[in-house]
């Protein structure tokens, strides 16, 4: 069969950069040194390279004093001219797309993608197959399900493309590929209506010997446990007539090219009849040959591993390894181990405490210790140099000599249940925003993320006056302006929303004099006055047990 051979090739050259990655990590020095120099050489007659000196760079010492630690603000005037299509800026091998990614401030970041930065991100990933392959041969019984978003959605002014680098990564794979390996239609994803979406995915796949679902977020392999249950009728229907019944709209082309993919199968439609009869029309029972999950599960994401079992009983779940648009940060070598993606790109660090000290200093990968926090500094082909994405990982061990990591948060005050990067300023800025609309008197309000019973975001308000104010009717129309206003300030949150792997935010009230009580009682606890600031965005374990004791009893969720 074609499918094996393919599992079979890909071992072949799954194996070769195993052994190139087996032999660095065991002078991880040398070997991180080298990955800096030829991105810098590549790169040294750009706009960048010239005003940072990178023809003088020799050293890893030469490159951190020549280049500044980076965040998207400080390089993001480079990318808006590389994005009106300006040449060699960046880097000397042009951008062919730009990834989109929420930024801090609620606007989108347009993260650069050349080839040679698709070829670093590879050699993680294929380290990573490789792994889980070895440890899950039933992978290799079937078809992976993967879910990604449209590789374009838009365009620069200079007309490069702008999208997901998930959708463009599957793209970029072999046609056979594609065909045998993950044979669910691109179309799919360019399905604009979510429910559909879902169903239409559900509607591919059941007819497929699925041994793999691949995909970040976790609440996503919820999603299409819950949705399986909920279609269940129309999609048996459906598979038995060889028919395409999605729930909601779907463009005419993409429904007509997904429909003539379907063809009548009786004796499929018996099984999973027989499944829903039973009460058993769950993922591990409609896919006996599922033998692996592999997505988020660190951080918050862990939260939603306690639903699996409803719906995958005991399939394996693999932690999908650390990475972002901005690049691949660990490699799997083995379940539950990362290992730091030497080949792929250079790597810095500076420890949680330091990041913010003028003269932080930044460490490289065979300086770290276990057991600490630190914030990690990519440098790609693409043009990110000593680029900070506030994430923080934890060293907790060493493969060879090189360090194993694990994602622990993002830096800063950010909350994200699904991908959505929700921060204090966009919190402020959506409930000053619902204020002025609603003319609402506020005294003080603070957001609370919630994950049950789905996740949410919760606003605690306490009113200056309630005097004759039907707070209930007042916080419902609060709670509906602030969900629409922190979609409009953050373009992942709505996304979230429409997807409906975030529910509606919900309003709760704090009584009069709650704000000043609290001050009182972070005095009374040693707090100097002056500096008192309770977040907007998930205050601090003592200052929200303190509000949550305070929360006088009305509706939770509208």
């Amino acid at each position: 069969m074609l499918r094996k051979l393919l599992y079979s090739a890909f071992g072949v050259i799954g194996s070769r950069e195993v052994r190139a990655f087996e032999q660095e990590s065991h002078t991880v020095a040398s070997s991180q040194s080298r990955r800096l120099l030829d991105i810098i050489s590549a790169n040294c007659e750009t706009v960048y390279g010239k005003e940072h000196s990178f023809a003088s760079i020799k050293s890893v010492s030469d490159f951190q004093k020549s280049v500044p630690i980076n965040v998207y603000d400080s390089i993001q005037p480079y990318i808006e001219r590389a994005a009106k299509g300006e040449a060699n800026v960046l880097t000397a091998d042009p951008p062919f797309m730009f990834a989109t990614t929420s930024g801090t401030t609620g606007a989108r970041k347009l993260i650069p993608i050349n080839r040679a930065y698709v070829k670093e991100f590879r050699r993680a990933s294929v380290v990573s197959g490789y792994t889980l392959l070895k440890n899950f041969p039933g992978v290799a019984r079937g078809v992976s399900l993967s879910v990604f978003s449209p590789a374009e959605e838009n365009r620069t002014s200079g007309g490069i493309p702008c999208g997901a680098i998930t959708g463009r990564l599957y793209l970029e794979e072999p046609p056979l590929i594609r065909k045998y390996i993950s044979p669910i239609p691109y179309d799919v994803f360019m399905i604009d209506d979510y429910e559909s979406r879902y169903y239409t995915l559900l509607r591919c796949a059941l007819v497929l010997p699925i041994s793999s679902l691949y995909t970040l977020n976790p609440s996503t392999i919820v999603l299409i446990g819950k949705r399986l249950q909920k279609y269940a009728a129309p999609l048996i229907k459906d598979i038995e007539r060889g028919t395409y019944s999605p729930p909601g709209p779907v463009a005419p082309a993409i429904k007509s090219k997904l429909s003539k993919l379907f063809t009548a199968n009786s004796a499929r439609a018996r099984e999973l009849s027989a499944l829903s009869a039973a009460g058993l029309f769950t993922p591990d029972k409609v896919w006996p040959t599922l033998a692996l999950i592999s997505c988020w599960t660190r951080a918050a994401a862990a939260f939603y591993l306690k639903d699996f079992p409803q719906f995958y009983g005991s399939v394996p779940v693999c932690d999908i390894t650390y990475g972002a648009s901005e690049g691949r940060g660990t490699v799997c070598v083995g379940p539950d181990q990362q290992a730091l993606a030497i080949r792929s790109h250079f790597f810095e660090f500076v420890l949680e405490d330091e990041i913010d000290a003028p003269n932080a200093t930044a460490l490289t990968a065979e300086q770290l210790e276990v057991g600490k926090n630190y914030y990690i500094l990519f440098t790609t082909s693409a043009g990110l140099f000593r680029y900070n994405l506030h994430d923080i990982v934890k060293v907790v061990g060493w493969y060879n000599n090189t360090p194993l990591l694990e994602f622990q948060h993002k830096g800063g005050n950010i909350s994200s249940f699904t991908g959505e990067k929700v921060t204090e300023s966009q919190v402020t800025a959506a409930a000053s925003a619902t204020i002025a609309v609603t003319g609402a008197k506020v005294r003080f309000f603070t957001v609370v993320p919630e994950f049950r019973p789905e996740p949410h975001y919760e606003l605690w308000v306490e009113f200056e006056e309630t005097d004759g104010l039907d707070a209930a009717k007042l916080i419902e129309r609060i709670s509906a302006e602030f969900d629409r206003q922190m979609g409009e300030k953050n373009v992942e949150y709505q996304t979230k929303r429409d997807s409906q792997r975030l529910s509606p935010a919900a309003g709760k009230i704090l009584p009069a004099g709650s704000y000043d009580e609290l001050r009182r009682n972070l005095v009374s606890q040693g707090v100097p006055d002056a500096q008192i600031k309770v977040s907007h965005l998930n205050p601090k374990a003592e200052v929200r047990q303190y509000l949550e004791s305070q929360l006088t009893e009305c509706p939770a969720r509208f």
